[in-house]
């Protein structure tokens, strides 16, 4: 019983114990959430998720914007500075200015003022050049709106080329005391000519010019009170016409030294003649010192305004009154790059356009930029001089005005000269002078340089065949001076034509072989219906055409790969078998592996369009090449090409039918062609860090400005 009872007492107990364990759970179980604590927990959420992203998304787009980061996803790059310009400005160890002076509104067709559609378009440029150059600053100043910096610039440029001011200045302070001097003396002389009996002066020319300069001396004064009104209204222009005042003081100091002895002559034969009165015959006598004293104070004075160099405040002075121009400043040396070679209209637009259609200018402003600040980044101008074997120059500049159309060579002379390069031409064999005189020429040549002048310059061997110039006086070979230029250390980019001279004698020494007699030609090519008509395609069933797109390993040539070019006829090059020690010797041009290739020496077959196939007995066994660079221990270098006709002025203006069709772009047919040529020029100067394709290989459209309104429609939709 007792047992009974303890037993329901723990059992009891264990039920209470239960009992309450169950109740505290019951307590701590949370209760079922409202729909409105709902709402307010998720949408916290919701809430604070979307501050957080779109603080993410503004923190985003401002350091975008404030760093001006970009990324050019196109396959050409067409929004980045081109892969020269980054070369260029890898390169230049000097600090570099690029300034902007485009108004940002120009005048409408209607007489009004619209926006200028140029001003962003450079300044885009200006801002890529800045991105990408640890050394250069740029500035945009509009000069007709942004007076204050404008007067900043100029006190900028002043202090900068502050040593060529100062020579301007030295003149424009000392002019004022030698002008009083002639003065003080021509109103003395004045006077006593007031006195002379001057009209008792017969009609007959002796006595007029005895009068004429008896008079002279009173008109000195008001000349010279004339100069210096002049002076002092260039000097009021913003900046000071420096230039203008010295170039107006040196004008009458020549004018005054020049009508001086024009005097002093008539006083010499003039002083014994009989016929005039004895006053005016001593008059002369006494003021013959007279005059030789103002003569010498106006030579003096014209002497020191010659030769006082380049005013770089001047070109800027210009620059500010021509409006809308890109100054580049260095730190020893300026350019000024104006509207009309920035913006261009393209001579093979020109010819593709129909009747009364307008050119839309063309941008250059990459070209023209990046070529001048490689030009302020030179401690000096290399020398290229194209050599011909007579006949008349081939690389000259046509001159309008006088209808004198440029030489074959005329526009990769000119890109040269845009590249920095001094550009000469000389005729080794001497006869073009001689035969130019025979033909008693309106415009007589310009004088060539001497040997002694192209002994550092960069020899562009145009190696036509002797007669081809003048076939009555065929030259002799220019072989021995190419070699004796080689010899020297020089460097040649040696150009030939078929049937020329083999210069054997100059190239041996570098292990290349050139084949004037044998055309590189190929098998005949089989070209599908569907691909008919289509350029080099079609051209290829032609033997000696070659739709050449990789150009071999060197560094000349690397960046051409893929790029088109038009390299016909092509002379065969081969390397000896025996290399010069020490020469390294590398073949450019390979042709292509699909089809074979010789050096065809039956040029009759090849002009009748004759099936032709490889002669073991007469024709040049593979493997042949387009081309071959060699460079000797201690510096020598040459660059040999079997096409002289690949960059002659009508093949660089070829314009890409397909791109002007398809995209309006005037860009040339043939890009490859040009680089090429100026590749192998910047390797013989050395200068490797330029071997790039340029800026006017990769021509295409710019980045157009975006609209505050789309601008602004971008950002908020980025943001949502």
């Amino acid at each position: 019983m007792a047992d009974n009872t303890e037993t329901n007492s723990s059992t009891a107990a264990a039920a209470a114990a239960a009992t309450s364990t169950t109740e505290k759970r019951s307590a701590d179980k949370p209760t079922g959430e409202s729909q409105k604590q709902r709402w307010v927990k998720y949408g916290a959420n919701v809430a604070i998720a979307s501050v957080v992203v779109i603080l993410l998304a503004a923190a985003l787009v401002y350091l975008a914007q404030k760093t001006g980061r970009r990324i050019d996803t196109t396959e050409s790059r067409a929004y980045s500075l081109k892969p020269q310009t980054a070369a260029i400005l890898k390169e230049a160890k000097g600090k570099t200015k690029l300034v902007s002076l485009y108004r940002q509104e120009v005048r409408s067709e209607t007489g009004g003022m619209k926006k200028s559609p140029y001003a962003p378009v450079v300044s885009d440029l200006l801002d890529e050049y800045r991105r990408n150059g640890r050394n250069v600053e740029v500035e945009v100043i509009d000069p007709v709106q942004q007076n204050a910096k404008v007067e900043a610039l100029i006190s900028e440029v002043a202090s900068k080329y502050g040593g060529e001011v100062q020579k301007y200045r030295q003149v424009i302070d000392a002019y004022p005391k030698t002008f009083d001097q002639i003065r003080q003396v021509a109103s003395a002389e004045a006077e006593k000519v007031a006195k002379l009996p001057l009209d008792k002066l017969g009609e007959d020319d002796d006595s007029q010019y005895a009068l004429l300069a008896i008079e002279e001396v009173r008109k000195v004064p008001p000349r010279l009170k004339d100069t210096e009104e002049r002076v002092q209204r260039v000097l009021t222009d913003k900046p000071p016409d420096y230039k203008g005042a010295v170039e107006e003081i040196g004008d009458r100091m020549t004018g005054v030294s020049g009508n001086g002895k024009q005097v002093l002559d008539i006083f010499a034969r003039s002083k014994a003649n009989a016929k005039l009165p004895e006053p005016v015959r001593q008059y002369m006598a006494s003021a013959t010192p007279v005059w030789e004293q103002i003569r010498k104070l106006a030579d003096e004075l014209a002497g020191q305004t010659k030769n006082l160099g380049e005013l770089k405040l001047d070109d800027l002075r210009t620059s500010l009154k021509a409006k809308d121009t890109i100054l580049v400043v260095g730190e020893n040396d300026m350019r000024v790059i104006p509207f009309e070679q920035v913006w261009r209209p393209d001579d093979r637009e020109l010819r593709a356009l129909a009747p009364g259609q307008e050119p839309k200018p063309r941008f250059a402003g990459e070209q023209q930029i990046s070529t001048a600040i490689l030009a302020l980044n030179q401690q000096k101008k290399q020398k290229v001089v194209f050599v011909r074997n007579g006949g008349p120059p081939l690389a000259e500049p046509g001159t309008f005005p006088f209808g004198r159309r440029g030489g074959p060579f005329s526009q990769i002379a000119e890109r040269l000269r845009q590249y920095n390069f001094e550009v000469l031409e000389k005729d080794l064999s001497g006869m073009w002078a001689m035969q130019a005189q025979m033909q008693q020429q309106q415009m007589p040549p310009a004088p060539e340089p001497s040997d002694e002048q192209i002994k550092d310059a960069i020899w562009v061997v145009l190696n036509i065949p002797a007669g081809q110039q003048n076939p009555m006086m065929p030259s002799p070979t220019m072989a021995p001076k190419v070699g004796e230029h080689l010899n020297r250390g020089g460097s040649a980019l040696v150009l030939f034509d078929m049937q020329a001279d083999a210069m054997t004698d100059a190239l041996k020494p570098f292990g290349i072989e050139a084949h004037p007699g044998a055309l590189a030609a190929h098998e005949i090519v089989t070209v599908s219906a569907g691909r008919q008509g289509e350029g080099l395609e079609e051209a290829q069933r032609y033997p000696i055409v070659f739709d050449i797109r990789n150009y071999g390993d060197h560094p000349i040539t690397r960046p051409l790969q893929s790029l088109q070019s038009l390299l016909v006829p092509l002379v065969s090059i081969t390397l000896a078998k025996d290399a010069p020690a020490g020469v390294k010797v590398t073949p450019i041009l390979p042709f292509p592996e699909n089809f074979k290739a010789w050096g065809e020496t039956d040029f009759e077959a090849l002009q009748t369009g004759e099936a032709v196939k490889f002669d073991a007995g007469r024709d040049v066994a593979g493997p042949i090449y387009g081309g071959a660079v060699a460079e000797k221990p201690g510096g020598a270098r040459v660059v040999v090409l079997g096409s002289v006709r690949f960059a002659i002025d009508r093949v660089l203006n070829d314009v890409d039918p397909e791109l002007y069709r398809s995209r309006g772009l005037v860009v040339s047919q043939y890009p490859a062609n040009a680089e090429l040529f100026a590749n192998s020029l910047f390797w013989l100067a050395k200068q490797e860090p330029m071997l790039a394709i340029s800026p006017a290989a990769m021509e295409v459209p710019r980045i157009q400005p975006i609209s505050p309104g789309s601008l602004k429609a971008w950002r908020v939709g980025g943001l949502i």
